[in-house]
């Protein structure tokens, strides 16, 4: 028998900035209480990830910076599975782009955060994912990037950024609120379950996902059982594989309620 895994979207479906939304917690007991594997896969920085889930050893897998930064808890460390960085002409086009259009870019690396300045935005945003930034000149660790976050202020530099998704093996989404995320394809293809089922024995028909934006498409299309959280439908998946259940929630507490009929 295949072992069953959780893929589970962080800001928006359990959480919101520095909380865990109510029902959060209970569901990831829920669902080691079912013996199913718990992974968090999420846009947020590793150390971020790491940070939260300190004390909640349900947890065994994480997938930062979109899926890019798969790691795995042993011996009560948290180790590497696979980074997949994003094509090297895809990262120096948005940094060129960043610094001709005054967009504000952020570099994640498999266990970094890294800045070019401090800015408001980013001192608002250690405070709501428990993680500090380090200031350093990002084009030096271009090969490590997983994920480019940047932050374009109208439509016409949201349409500049959305165009470096063109580049190949490159994909741009959005991954919650003006946040939006340059990673590779591959990366955004499952959200880090590419990594994390082979761990695991699993296959994608054991697997429950749930998520609410852009960048959670690829791990909720290809799951057995896939909850969208609001405001993502099921619609905007597309056409369902047979004998895959999609079911959307509003809450978190009724997502728990769901899917307590299958676990």
């Amino acid at each position: 028998m295949n072992e069953r895994v959780a893929l589970l979207d962080v800001d928006g479906t359990l959480r919101v900035k520095d909380a865990w939304n109510p029902g959060a917690l209970e569901l990831i007991d829920d669902l080691h209480r079912a013996g199913i594997h718990v992974a968090l896969c999420s846009g947020r920085t590793t150390g971020s990830l790491t940070s939260i889930v300190k004390d909640i050893p349900h947890v065994e897998f994480l997938a930062s910076s979109s899926g890019a930064t798969v790691l795995q808890r042993r011996d009560g460390q948290w180790h590497v599975l696979q980074h997949t960085p994003v094509p090297r002409p895809a990262v120096d086009r948005a940094l060129a782009l960043a610094t001709e259009q005054g967009i504000e870019v952020w570099g994640f690396t498999p266990r970094e955060w890294l800045i070019e300045r401090w800015s408001p935005r980013s001192r608002n945003e250690i405070r709501h994912i428990n993680d500090e930034a380090r200031t350093a000149t990002l084009a030096e660790f271009a090969d490590d990037f997983g994920k480019i976050l940047l932050l374009p202020r109208t439509q016409r530099e949201e349409a500049a950024v959305r165009e470096l998704g063109r580049i190949k093996g490159a994909v741009v989404v959005n991954s919650g609120g003006d946040y939006t995320d340059l990673i590779s394809e591959s990366a955004h293809e499952t959200k880090g379950g590419a990594a994390i089922l082979p761990a695991l024995n699993a296959e994608w028909d054991d697997v429950i996902s749930m998520g609410d934006s852009e960048n959670d498409h690829g791990m909720l299309q290809r799951a057995g059982l896939a909850v969208c959280m609001a405001p993502l439908t099921l619609e905007a998946l597309g056409e369902n594989r047979d004998g895959a259940i999609r079911l959307n929630a509003a809450t978190t507490e009724q997502a728990r309620e769901l899917l307590a009929r299958y676990i």
